[in-house]
């Protein structure tokens, strides 16, 4: 073999083997990456808006100071919830649902020391998900550390003091299993709490003969819901094990919660606590943001922290407080938004295990969907009230023209199923599940359209007109466009759905419904300055936090800018919508998302920072009268998504809307519609590099913002260019990495963009 064949097989060789592997190292140092988003404390907490929280998915701890000498953990379960049935309603009040089936207080732990705090310092590590801190009083001082374990269900609390604050013991104060929602009435002077009669019993508490101590609440209605907790010293700490557990309608909790704290307090400590950081460990790399602005990176992260936190998989949907249940108005599921924008990150960040709970809920519970309609449309529809329980998601529906006794605004909101079902479709979509697809989603979403077919009416035009509805948050309306974009996205998705699963009319006898309901839907109402109207005859003349008439623009994209007379209906109906003097909450992230949408940057930024009047230290948020609720920090991480990637319409949009203060953003295994991994980098304003990796297979068109760019692939991808626009077509695993024309290939590591200005720390020091 001559030298010029040797060194062309080393070549060919070298090439191959170049395509065979993921280009891309993530080289990012995570623990000490992850530690520049702690949140620090020099100083000791006093709520719920400042206080370090845990939790597992189902349990949850946070830490505030009851006075200068009392220190409170509080003892939450997204589990624990009443079981008063539906046919006891009281529709007095407008969400009996909440008062019936909602959550209930459980108890806390309390540390009572002998003398004032003089000094506090705390830190909650996002990489371990645990929380220490020091006190120090005139005579003494006390270090503890507090965790919640990733995958067993106990809370760990670790004491040790020294001087005047030896012997210091966590003390457990079990509570009324109340409803919040209740108990605020009666401190705003109103008699709900009287309806709940009879009250559930008051906890019963025990001694067994090994030292677990038990306090159970056998509710009235069935179920119980019981806390364990064992204290020892071990090695001069105070040790204590607690957890808490819920069952329905067997009453076993209690026995649950009793081996729990057995087996932890018999384990071997130093690998119990590593299985509980391995876990954290394993989360956090699943995707990667970087942005270089030390404000919205540590909040990111935080809310990757938080959104752990709430939720895991196939577990429980993040209600308006998660595990942290505090005094509220709302200890229950809200389906017109909250629930849809808290899970809405876990998509895009590749993170399915956090967004699971929403389409296994909605699949196991699927008799009680059907339970939520009125009598008669029972045998082929499902919806969902405004709040359910999230236990079993009973919450009597709304309905087109009214429904009695519901108060008149809910007993006309009809169309919050199909927003969550969106929900569903986002992981069908972007995981390329196709079980998930045909067993939960298409049936799902088949029995919701039908809700409304029974309460379509043909006009004297011939359109498929609606009757009356309630727009969320703002007015009721005929032709209503909250139910409108919903309904004509419900039908065309069944449709797409139908030719992929190639079903013919004969397989699905609906098909020729849905074209025809698809042809003949009124359109929505526009008006010729305001843009999208909240439907017929009805203007929005108001402020109006909810963009409940937009949302064919945001969630669902089936209004985008692609031409040039919709670009300008997005961007006159999104100005019109935050003319009304200062937005609220949440309506800074969606007006966020659209300007993302509409590839404005520097509008989508000045939304984001818009939010930061309304977080707390902690990132936590309240709504009216201080209450607190989850969704909207979890929605503005999923706003700093759209602004990094985008995936619709079959295309990949690679940093679409990233503002001039984020010159340098990175990103790594964001996911898109379709399965693709996405990977990128910006220097100086300029990408320099795209990898999109193939989890499924399938063709998609990807926008790298590169122009005409150099490009290699592993072996098999046909990648064609059509004016800066690359349509690749993969196999599962295949990959393309894409770079500047202009420049050589370049080192495509992942690494944290270099922060700008001064750190930013969350807590109670800045």
């Amino acid at each position: 073999m001559t030298k010029r064949a040797v060194v062309i097989l080393l070549t060919l060789f070298l090439t191959n083997s170049l395509r065979a592997t993921d280009p891309v190292v993530d080289k990012v140092h995570w623990s000490s990456f992850m530690a520049h988003h702690d949140m620090l404390w020099d100083s000791l907490p006093d709520n719920w808006f400042n206080a370090p929280f845990l939790g597992n998915g189902e349990q949850g701890t946070l830490m505030y100071k009851l006075d200068e000498q009392t220190l409170r953990w509080d003892v939450g379960c997204s589990a624990a919830h009443d079981h008063r049935p539906v046919e006891k309603d009281d529709y007095s009040d407008k969400n009996p649902t909440v008062l019936n089936c909602g959550r209930h207080f459980i108890g806390h732990l309390q540390l009572k020391l002998p003398e004032d705090v003089t000094m506090a310092q705390s830190r909650l590590s996002l990489w371990d998900a645990e929380a220490t801190g020091t006190l120090n009083t005139k005579g003494g001082t006390l270090d503890w550390a507090t965790l919640v374990h990733a995958t067993e269900p106990v809370m760990r609390f670790e004491l040790l003091a020294q001087g005047t604050l030896k012997g210091a013991k966590l003390v457990y104060v079990a509570e009324e299993a109340r409803n919040p929602r209740a108990v605020r009435a009666l401190t705003l002077k109103k008699p709900v709490d009287e309806k709940r009669v009879p009250a559930n019993p008051s906890p019963e508490l025990t001694t067994l003969n090994d030292g677990v101590h038990t306090a159970v609440h056998n509710l009235h209605a069935g179920g119980q819901t019981a806390v364990a907790w064992i204290q020892k010293t071990v090695g001069g700490k105070t040790l204590l094990w607690l957890s808490v557990k819920h069952s329905f309608p067997n009453k076993d909790a209690v026995n649950q919660a009793v081996a729990a704290v057995r087996n932890a307090a018999r384990a071997d400590q130093s690998e119990w606590v590593q299985a509980h950081r391995t876990w954290w460990h394993d989360y956090y790399p699943q995707s990667f943001i970087s942005t270089g602005d030390s404000y919205w990176d540590s909040f990111y992260w935080i809310q990757q922290y938080k959104l752990a936190c709430a939720t895991r998989d196939k577990g429980w949907i993040i209600d308006n407080q998660g595990p942290w249940l505090q005094l509220t108005a709302w200890p229950a599921l809200w389906w017109n938004l909250n629930v849809q924008l808290s899970h809405s990150g876990g998509y895009t960040a590749n993170r399915r295990s956090m967004v699971s709970a929403m389409s296994h809920r909605l699949d196991i519970n699927r008799d009680n969907l059907a339970q939520n309609v009125a009598e008669p449309y029972r045998a082929d529809s499902y919806a969902l009230g405004r709040s359910t329980s999230g236990w079993d998601l009973l919450g009597d529906a709304g309905q087109p023209g009214g429904r009695e006794p519901l108060d008149a605004k809910i007993g006309r909101e009809t169309g919050n199923l199909l927003w969550g079902i969106h929900n569903v479709d986002m992981e069908y979509r972007y995981w390329q599940d196709t079980d998930l697809r045909d067993s939960v989603l298409y049936p799902l979403l088949t029995r919701a359209v039908n809700y409304y077919r029974h309460f379509l009416v043909e006009n004297e035009d011939g359109q498929l007109s609606l009757p009356e509805t309630f727009s969320p948050e703002y007015r009721i309306a005929a032709d209503c466009t909250y139910d409108i974009d919903l309904l004509g996205w419900g039908v065309g998705r069944l449709l797409e759905l139908a030719k992929e699963m190639k079903l013919s009319q004969k397989d699905e006898p609906l098909i020729p419904v849905w074209k025809e309901i698809q042809a003949k839907l009124v359109p929505v109402h526009i008006d010729e300055e305001s843009g999208r109207m909240i439907g017929r005859d009805v203007e929005l003349t108001g402020r109006h936090r909810h963009w409940s008439h937009l949302m064919a623009i945001y969630p669902l994209r089936t209004l985008t800018p692609e031409s040039s007379a919709d670009r300008e209906l997005i961007d006159r109906s999104l100005t019109h919508w935050h003319s009304f003097g200062r937005a609220m909450g949440y309506s800074f992230t969606g007006g966020s998302c659209m300007a993302s949408l509409l590839g404005d940057g520097e509008r989508a930024f000045g939304f984001l920072n818009g939010l930061k009047s309304f977080l707390q230290p902690n990132t936590c948020y309240y709504e009216i009268d201080h209450l607190p609720v989850m969704e909207t920090p979890l929605h503005g991480a999923t706003a700093m998504q759209e602004m990094l990637l985008q995936s619709w319409g079959g295309k990949l949009r690679i940093f679409p809307a990233v503002p001039t203060e984020w010159p340098d953003a990175q990103f790594h295994q964001l996911r898109g519609e379709g399965g693709f991994l996405v990977s990128a980098r910006r220097e100086q304003g300029k990408t320099k590099w795209v990898l999109v990796k193939a989890e499924a297979g399938g063709t998609v068109e990807v926008q790298t913002q590169l122009g005409n760019a150099k490009w290699i692939n592993s072996k098999g991808v046909k990648v064609r260019n059509e004016q800066g626009v690359y349509t690749i077509k993969t196999a599962p695993g295949d990959w393309v990495l894409f770079w500047p024309a202009d420049q050589a290939q370049p080192e495509t590591s992942v690494t944290p963009v270099d922060r700008r200005g001064e750190e930013y720390r969350f807590g109670l020091t800045n």
